[in-house]
């Protein structure tokens, strides 16, 4: 176990922070667990009704959202835990999940004769599931977690049981960070659902919202045009992806050998996309023939005296080192292998390349790409440059940040894939037994995640991160 970079938070006088990187090795064997209502292993979480009402004086459906607790977030288990194969919720494994909303009487009413309450799914995220089950906790028997609401070709139509209803709703392998769900709730046929007899009774439309970390794509970053039309603007075409309006961070692991040793480091593949069908193409998004492409770097955010450096591939010392606060645009990186002849393809395939930094904790990198050629109208470049872009470039495992916010105090860092993260606490360090689990695990999704210690009370505490690799 290994501890580092024990400081006072700014601004918190209540909390400082100690971080903790413990590689534990585990006999492979996964450990079964039951779902969580947060998703992943987060029991803390709270329900959120969606409460139901008919009005028959204002002839009105009410199916009204508890939105007191935010937005729900999907959550996987975390590396190591498994949910039986033989159980009804193993539907869930694999997936990111909630278990949050739950369908709930909001007063007491009946339905018409011969009637009772379904929901319909008007419209979902692609890739939303959802199944009947847990219920809540006195069901008995156990709701059988079946897929409901147009899950694998399940019918759209779910006739609601009248008491609270906790449905799992779970994707694989989402790719927004954002899943919406609209459903109609109305009077149907006690049998078949059908309105056609009931028509006279309004209904009423919710749309249910929850948010999810997306599973990263293979980290390369593509870089194109608006189009190929001379003045067009350039673009990194996967910005969304790995940018840090995405939350998204490349992981820089610690080097141990050679001249690297207590660097961290990594490699980010970069690709000029090609125009031309030698080169594999056209790819959508190229730029023009005769375009030169190159990364500008701009600036640099990161720990005080940190320096990232740059090597080509195969080179021991960098080719150039930024300091944290600086750059200007002076520093490039090349994309294009076309030495900007007039007509060539601007395709660019590098990988090999490597950043290094020299300090642990999160680096922010901003840059641009720009058309180094001189084959447009007037000896001016193909193409304009493109918006600025910002990275993060996490370095090591630091705790980027901690904050109070009423009696949680919530913790941001970078968790790495395959790895679970826990948040520990203590009032002092009078031995190791003192160290108390306030939460986690989490697992590791390459972007910036948070653990929270909701019963952070007025006393002082110190805070460490723990990664444990099974």
């Amino acid at each position: 176990m290994k501890l580092s970079n024990l400081r006072q938070v700014s601004g918190l006088s209540l909390f400082s922070i100690v971080l903790c990187l413990a590689n534990l090795d585990s006999a492979g064997q996964e450990i079964i667990v039951r779902p969580s209502r947060g998703g992943g292993m987060d029991t803390n979480a709270p329900m959120i009704h969606v409460d139901v009402f008919y009005d028959y004086k204002a002839n009105k459906m009410h199916a009204n959202v508890d939105t007191s607790h935010g937005v729900p977030h999907m959550l996987p288990l975390p590396v190591g835990y498994s949910f039986a194969a033989s159980s009804n919720y193993s539907v869930l494994s694999g997936k990111a999940y909630s278990l949050q909303y739950a369908w709930n009487p909001g007063g007491v009413f009946a339905p018409p004769a011969n009637a009772a309450v379904w929901i319909e799914c008007i419209n979902a995220s692609p890739g939303l599931e959802n199944y009947d089950g847990p219920g809540n906790k006195n069901e008995s028997p156990p709701r059988p977690y079946t897929p409901i609401l147009g899950t694998a070709g399940s019918p759209k139509l779910w006739r609601w049981y009248g008491r609270m209803a906790h449905n799992a709703y779970a994707i694989l392998n989402p790719t927004n960070s954002i899943l919406t769900a609209t459903y109609r709730v109305f009077f149907g046929d006690e049998i078949t659902g059908a309105r056609d007899a009931f028509l006279e009774y309004a209904d009423a439309i919710v749309t249910l919202t929850w948010t999810v970390d997306p599973v990263p794509e293979p980290l390369v970053f593509r870089f194109g045009a608006v189009s190929d039309a001379e003045g067009s603007s350039l673009s990194m075409l996967n910005a969304d992806a790995f940018t840090a309006k995405s939350g998204y961070a490349v992981n820089m692991a610690e080097v141990s050998m050679g001249s690297q040793t207590s660097r961290f480091g990594c490699e980010i593949p970069m690709i000029a996309l090609p125009a031309t069908e030698s080169n594999g193409g056209p790819e959508p998004g190229h730029a023009a023939l005769g375009a030169c492409l190159e990364l500008e770097l701009l600036s640099l955010d990161g720990p005080a005296g940190g320096r990232l450096s740059f090597c080509e591939p195969g080179q021991q010392e960098p080719r150039f080192e930024i300091a944290a606060g600086g750059v200007n645009g002076r520093q490039r990186i090349q994309l294009s292998d076309n030495d900007a002849r007039p007509g060539a393809d601007p395709y660019g395939r590098n990988e090999g390349r490597r950043f290094t930094a020299d300090r642990a904790g999160l680096y922010r990198l901003g840059f641009r790409v720009v058309d180094v050629s001189a084959n447009g109208a007037n000896g001016e470049p193909l193409h304009s440059p493109s918006e600025v872009y910002h990275v993060y470039l996490q370095a090591g495992l630091t705790a980027n940040s901690i904050v109070r916010d009423g009696t949680a105090a919530i913790t941001k860092f970078v968790g790495t894939p395959n790895a679970n993260f826990y948040l520990e606490r203590t009032a002092g360090f009078e031995g190791a037994g003192a160290w108390q689990v306030v939460a986690g695990p989490l697992k590791g999704m390459s972007r910036l995640q948070k653990l929270v210690d909701l019963n952070a009370d007025g006393a002082t505490y110190f805070y460490r991160l723990r990664m444990s690799v099974p």
